[in-house]
């Protein structure tokens, strides 16, 4: 049975937080921006959301007092049910639907990215494209599924509309804040039109009786998209602060909140807003305290541009225009999502610098 997402009632988890408040600097407290308050148009919490997105990039969406968020908790909690089932299936069935880069649908198995030099993920992932569960037409061919997969599909095409719709009210801020045209971020992700959009399943074992924190599940990655919409329990998540070198004292763990998503912004949204907005290097390590000893399970909606939409950077507002010799991004989506796919296979993803805006840097991590 998986973890309630409304109400965290397991002590276990309640008191391991209360272990890590007490060590200075290892918590991240992310700021809270309510869905509810967006939904009235509210100036305040727009401008808390601008400014949230432009330092961390991450902030808790409280979703209670909606309608339409309460709503999403529900549909993530089914979700968080299918991540339980598929968490139970044997690895030689699952490994059938292994994915095949550079396209990351289906499964992924534990020891296929790197996390360090030497080192690789202890993390599995489940993913299904938003154009599969809609039919929407794509040039890529709709690929099998087990049967713990396609026995809930339409419920999981269920869980897309509340998770598109939700984070279509904060893109919505956004252009308010941005004081570009109303409907521009929207445009650029209609769920009818195909793109990498996906849900994912996330799923880590519990520990042994000696848990190793200096474990890192998932190595530090940004995200591809335009932002991504998590449900999870267990903590583990992991941020780094701007300009941060990427040693292990420096990350900061995210702690979830019953009745929230945590929100980041991903590279495209960097891109198009010339890094106004941020897209930070996050990561994945053993659960603090006895929270290590519980299934890690984690349910993610990752919102991604339509395959046809430009990276180009937007103009107006408050967005910086491109400086004297800078060029515009003319990759493609696809092109763009398949190179930074490597790199993140790799770990070829280093911190960037609050000045750095949307450069990319490529060296090793370490």
């Amino acid at each position: 049975m998986s973890l309630n997402l409304i109400s965290t009632t397991s002590n276990a988890l309640r008191s391991s937080w209360q272990y890590y408040l007490t060590v200075r600097g290892l918590l991240f407290a992310l700021t809270k921006v309510s869905l509810s308050a967006l939904e009235r148009n509210c100036p305040a919490a727009a401008q808390k959301l601008l400014s949230t997105c432009q330092e961390w990039g991450f902030f808790l969406l409280g979703l209670e007092g909606s309608d339409q968020g309460t709503e999403m908790l529900q549909y993530a909690q089914e979700m968080f049910d299918l991540t339980a089932d598929l968490s139970e299936m044997d690895h030689e069935t699952l490994n059938q639907y292994h994915h095949k880069p550079p396209d990351f649908t289906r499964y992924k198995s534990i020891g296929t990215t790197k996390t360090e030099p030497g080192k690789f993920d202890k993390i599995h992932v489940y993913s299904i494209a938003q154009d599969d569960l809609l039919g929407n037409a794509s040039s890529e061919p709709q690929l099998p599924h087990p049967e713990t997969i396609t026995r809930k599909k339409a419920q999981t095409g269920d869980f897309l509309a509340p998770s598109h719709a939700v984070l279509d009210r904060v893109l919505a801020s956004l252009d308010i804040v941005l004081g570009i045209t109303p409907g521009t971020l929207a445009a650029m992700c209609p769920p009818t039109e195909p793109s990498g959009t996906l849900v994912r399943f996330i799923w880590t074992p519990p520990s042994a009786q000696q848990p190793d924190y200096s474990q890192i599940s998932f190595g530090g990655h940004t995200g591809m998209g335009i932002m991504t919409l998590l449900f999870n329990v267990a903590g583990g998540l992991q941020v780094l602060p701007p300009g941060a070198a990427n040693v292990h004292e420096n990350w900061r763990f995210i702690r979830p909140e019953p009745g929230c998503a945590v929100v980041n912004v991903a590279d495209t949204l960097e891109q198009w807003t010339g890094g106004l907005l941020r897209s930070s290097l996050h990561r994945v390590v053993t659960a603090p305290g006895a929270q290590a000893m519980v299934p890690r399970r984690s349910v993610a909606y990752l919102l991604r541009p339509r395959q046809d939409a430009s990276l180009a950077r937007f103009v107006g507002g408050i967005v910086p225009p491109l400086k004297p010799g800078e060029e515009n991004e003319t990759r493609s989506v696809d092109e763009w999502n398949e190179w930074r796919s490597r790199q993140i296979m790799k770990g070829q993803l280093k911190n960037k610098q609050k000045s750095e805006g949307a450069r990319l840097c490529t060296d090793s991590a370490h």
